[in-house]
């Protein structure tokens, strides 16, 4: 099978070149980074380096492909780039897709759409408050993306899946406010967060085989799916950070009324993937100690990596 992976050169694009290279896929990659061999063990068989804004080249790298992965995203802040860049190469994949009778379209969005937390799980009929999300551009954009995606699918008949998930990570992790407390834990301040909140973190892995699980299934074309693997607390997380770092950092919980930091650290975000198992059969690899054990190593390979580069 032939794959296009859009924004193939980021963290997530890495792992899914990779795995799906390894499993005998053929693996193209489109997108504006430099630095991603062409040709070689766990790379892609072809790159093409550009941006979704360039029709030409995208109507290239579709020619041929059965599946297409659109992970291309700016993550700019600013309502021109995002809906006059972002969205536009967007549109740009989906109609070359379409054109070129693409099998499956997967598109990757954020549980950022859900804007805030009103119930618990997270699930896909959540109500979606995109102008009360952190970051509010961000989630309409991607918001934005899933419609279209959903519009391709009932008028023109593109074969397309949406992914939402909260936090991934693979061998690493990153994250500004795991950066910052990081940061605190090594200095020996004290580490404050909300008891009870956290979210729901998702193995690079497990959103690899969502994927695959997806690939050319009639049930799945114009679905929204939620991916996770295990939720955490942010004071299980704080703790983690503190035996990592060999800090002397005390844990200070607050109520929720009593926070004034980012609203999405005092809530809960536990998003349930029970439809993902329901229809595609989608299960978590690991059981939760693994599963936890493995955020953990991937936690201490970021904290040693931000330690030699000084970055933390």
């Amino acid at each position: 099978m032939r794959v296009l992976i859009a924004g193939g050169a980021g963290d997530v694009g890495g792992f899914l070149v990779k795995d799906f290279s390894r499993r005998g896929y053929w693996v193209g990659v489109l997108d504006r980074a430099e630095g991603m061999a062409a040709g070689k063990e766990g790379f892609p068989a072809v790159y093409y380096r550009g941006t979704l804004a360039d029709r030409d080249l995208v109507r290239e790298a579709v020619r041929g492909v059965e599946v297409v992965i659109n992970l291309a995203w700016s993550f700019a802040d600013d309502a021109r780039t995002i809906f006059a860049e972002d969205l536009q190469g967007h549109i740009n994949l989906l109609e070359e897709a379409r054109a070129a009778g693409v099998r499956s379209f997967l598109y990757t969005s954020t549980a950022a759409v859900y804007g805030r937390v009103v119930g618990r799980p997270v699930t896909e009929d959540h109500p979606c408050l995109v102008e009360e999300a952190r970051k509010p551009l961000y989630a309409l954009g991607k918001y934005t993306a899933e419609r279209l995606c959903l519009w391709y699918w009932r008028a023109q008949g593109l074969p397309v899946t949406v992914f939402r998930f909260w936090w991934a990570f693979g061998d690493r992790i990153g994250g500004r406010h795991l950066r910052d407390l990081v940061r605190k834990a090594l200095e020996n301040q004290p580490l404050e967060m909300v008891s009870g909140a956290g979210g729901t973190f998702v193995a690079l892995d497990d959103l690899a085989e969502a994927m695959k699980l997806a690939l050319g299934n009639p049930q799945a074309a114009g679905q929204i799916y939620n991916i996770g693997s295990i939720f955490l607390t942010w004071e299980e997380i704080g703790a983690m950070i503190i035996d990592l770092c060999g800090s002397r950092s005390p844990l200070n919980l607050k109520l929720a009324e009593q926070w004034h930091g980012p609203s999405f650290l005092k809530e809960v975000w536990d998003l349930g993937w029970d439809k993902a198992a329901q229809e595609l059969g989608y299960r978590p690899r690991r059981l939760r100690g693994e599963a936890r054990a493995m955020f953990i190593q991937a936690l201490r390979n970021t904290i040693e990596e931000w330690r030699r580069q000084g970055s933390y």
